[in-house]
């Protein structure tokens, strides 16, 4: 089997997660912006956006059971 498709998926996930990251931040550059969104796939945004959405939910979870403990 050839890995080099899900080699491919993970690498532009993993662009794509830094893309959104930085984003929700406020730091990303317009020429970021723009090579984004003509380079990155809408399934690698897709899956970051659902990630960095997981992460945000875990998080203010266990910081409102920490507060509320």
């Amino acid at each position: 089997m050839d890995s080099a498709p899900q080699t491919s998926f993970l690498r532009g996930t993993l662009r794509a997660l830094g893309a959104v990251a930085t984003a929700m931040v406020g730091l990303r550059r317009r020429q970021d912006r723009e090579k984004d969104f003509a380079t990155l796939k809408l399934a690698h945004v897709v899956v970051a956006g659902i990630v960095v959405a997981a992460i945000i939910v875990v998080t203010l979870i266990a910081l409102v059971d920490r507060i509320a403990s």
